[in-house]
């Protein structure tokens, strides 16, 4: 084709995920079933876990919207995510998780909830494995309080 420009630019992860309105369903659905997790929510054997599952759900709709804003901004998209307790990166996460103490095993159930919320919604495997990934490169700064706590 003389004289056209080509121009095959692949679609961010948010445009693969569909945009802010299915980031925010999958994120109202996982921040649900969180709470019903036997390890990370309302019976957590973790007190903090508990604690905040059973009693401060006034705030769970404020969650909803900062990890939607987490997860457009982490995917690429035009929204952006301003920590309510800023780590020591942009994306940082540790200052906000720190006094729930989460320790690796519940970090991970909670991964496994996320995954689950994705195969719900019928994401595909590869962008369903880039969420987990984005997801799982946080978990020293979430688990950071577990550490503290345990020294």
């Amino acid at each position: 084709m003389e004289g056209s420009i080509i121009v095959s630019a692949e679609q961010s992860l948010y445009d693969r995920l569909g945009g802010v309105f299915a980031i925010a369903a999958v994120v109202d659905y996982f921040s649900d079933r969180i709470l019903e997790n036997p390890i990370a929510g309302k019976a957590s054997p973790n007190p903090q876990l508990r604690e905040w599952s059973n009693n401060q759900l006034g705030r769970l709709p404020g969650l909803k919207f900062m990890r939607t804003l987490w997860v457009c901004a982490a995917a690429g998209g035009p929204q952006q995510y301003v920590a309510t307790k800023p780590g020591e990166t942009l994306m940082g996460l540790e200052n906000a998780h720190r006094d729930l103490r989460i320790s690796s095993d519940e970090f991970d159930a909670v991964a496994g909830v996320l995954e689950e919320s994705l195969d719900h919604f019928g994401v595909p495997e590869r962008e369903k494995g880039e969420v987990l990934g984005a997801f799982a490169a946080h978990k020293e700064e979430v688990i950071t309080g577990s550490k503290s706590a345990a020294a």
